[in-house]
């Protein structure tokens, strides 16, 4: 025979149904008890609120103090820093032997100009010059024979002179031995006066006329000397048709083509010096009065940060903002393009031991003087003030103190409640 379940059978006595209820409404009674206890606050907190808000549309942040460092975020460009742009320098037909791209050498002509009209005028003021230095020989030439005329008239006043001194010798014995009349004396005087007076004048006159002749040639040669000066810029003029590349680099860009008919200062062609380059920063106006030359920035390039300072600031404001410069300040990294784009950031001043907060929508909402401040699921405003500002943090300078947590996000559509409930 197959044996029972009866030797482990155990007789229960039977319960009554009023001991049951009991004990199941004894246990529903400490469930509601616990579940009240644990939702009294926040009960309280949500109908004590003015508003309700749910915490997945926040962001929060706790205030901490240390250091806060003031910058601001700016985009930006590589340009070079060197990079001159060649212009015509006469009218003319150009002809090209580079294009845009080429490495060029300094020196290496790039372009060169041609212009009948400076050729020509060149071949004239060439020709006016041999003119002038045929004319200053001439000048010379004459200049010796009236000086060699008058010195010969001199020399002969000099015979003139002597003769008539010893005639007046002569005549002076005579006159004392009456071997000659009176008046044949006298005669003799004046001959003698005579001679002085064309022997005086012949020394002055030589004189003057070497003066004249010297101040003559000078104005000749001075007349030369400006016609070479006239051919000489000529001749530059002609040398700089040829457009040579200041600078070792690559042709950025060619303004014309082949051929093409350009006019005085047209500009032509753009060279790059490819080793060195700076950043073109656009600055919003707000902020240009804090910024000064020799300000510390970082440079974000490929992912990686790069020291530079700020090296010049535009006064001319244009749609808002002002044109800056920065310059790196270590060692220039590879791989720059021009006009490659670029982020930036200014360093504009370092305060320590600050109380700060994580800078988010809340400043903008509030104006910098409103916060909430978060406990548990309720949030209270408050009036607070803020410093300085940077890229991730702001300061505050009343109003919170440290460890305090606050709603950083907008809180523009509940900014005129005094207190908020913050559902889960």
């Amino acid at each position: 025979m197959i044996k029972d379940t009866s030797a482990t059978d155990v007789q229960v006595a039977p319960v009554s149904k009023l001991k049951k209820r009991l004990t199941v409404g004894l246990a529903l009674a400490a469930s509601l008890s616990v579940a009240v206890w644990f939702a009294a606050p926040g009960f309280t907190s949500l109908y004590s609120s003015d508003f309700t808000v749910s915490a997945q549309s926040l962001r929060f942040a706790s205030v901490v103090r240390g250091d806060l460092q003031r910058d601001l975020a700016v985009q930006g460009k590589i340009v070079a820093a060197v990079s001159p742009t060649l212009f015509s320098s006469s009218n003319g037909t150009v002809s090209l032997n580079v294009k845009a791209g080429d490495r060029v050498e300094k020196e290496q002509i790039l372009a060169t100009i041609e212009s009948p009209e400076l050729k020509n005028q060149f071949d004239q003021e060439s020709a006016r010059q041999q003119e002038l230095q045929v004319e200053v020989g001439r000048q010379r030439i004459e200049m010796k024979a009236s000086l060699l005329d008058n010195r010969q008239r001199t020399e002969l006043a000099s015979v003139d002179l002597e003769a008539a001194n010893a005639n007046s010798v002569r005549v002076e014995v005579s006159i004392k031995n009456a071997l000659i009349s009176k008046e044949a004396y006298e005669q003799e005087v004046v001959k003698l006066k005579k001679a002085k007076l064309q022997h005086s004048h012949a020394l002055q006159n030589e004189k003057l006329q070497k003066e004249k002749l010297e101040f003559e040639l000078t104005a000749k040669k001075l007349q030369l000397e400006r016609q070479q000066f006239v051919v000489k810029d000529l001749l530059r003029q002609i040398e700089a048709l040829n457009l040579r590349s200041p600078l070792n680099g690559v042709v950025g860009s060619v303004n014309i083509k082949e051929k093409d008919a350009v006019i005085k200062n047209q500009s032509l062609i753009s060279v790059v010096d490819l080793t060195a380059f700076e950043i073109e920063v656009n600055i919003p106006e707000s902020y240009a009065d804090d910024l000064g030359v020799g300000l510390a920035t970082e440079i974000s390039f490929n992912g990686e940060k790069h020291m530079g300072e700020l090296t010049a600031i535009s006064p001319e404001v244009i749609n808002g903002q002002v044109a800056g410069r920065v310059r790196f300040t270590g060692q220039t990294p590879t791989g720059l393009r021009q006009n490659q784009r670029v982020s930036a950031r200014v360093l504009i001043e370092s305060r320590d031991n600050v109380l700060k907060v994580r800078r988010g929508a809340f400043v903008e909402s509030g104006g910098g003087r409103l916060a909430y401040v978060v406990n548990d699921t309720s949030a209270v405003r408050a009036q607070i003030q803020v410093g300085a500002k940077s890229m991730g943090e702001v300061e505050i300078v009343s109003g919170l103190k440290e460890g305090d947590k606050i709603i950083i996000s907008s809180f523009s559509e509940f900014s005129d409640k005094q207190q908020l409930y913050i559902s889960q």
